[in-house]
């Protein structure tokens, strides 16, 4: 069994592993908006070039 030591390392590491969560969904909607912007971009160029 883990003694109050152990049981308190495995506690602090808690914070450190939600906020490597947090910062990587922060990430991933990043990227994702960075996409999706990109792909509105060239539809709108697309359009802009081959309607006029």
């Amino acid at each position: 069994m883990l003694s109050a030591g152990g049981i308190l390392t495995i506690l602090h590491l808690l914070p450190l592993i939600v906020i490597f969560a947090i910062v990587g969904l922060e990430l991933s909607i990043a990227f994702l908006q960075a996409y999706v912007f990109t792909v509105l971009l060239c539809l709108y160029l697309n359009d802009a070039i081959s309607l006029h």
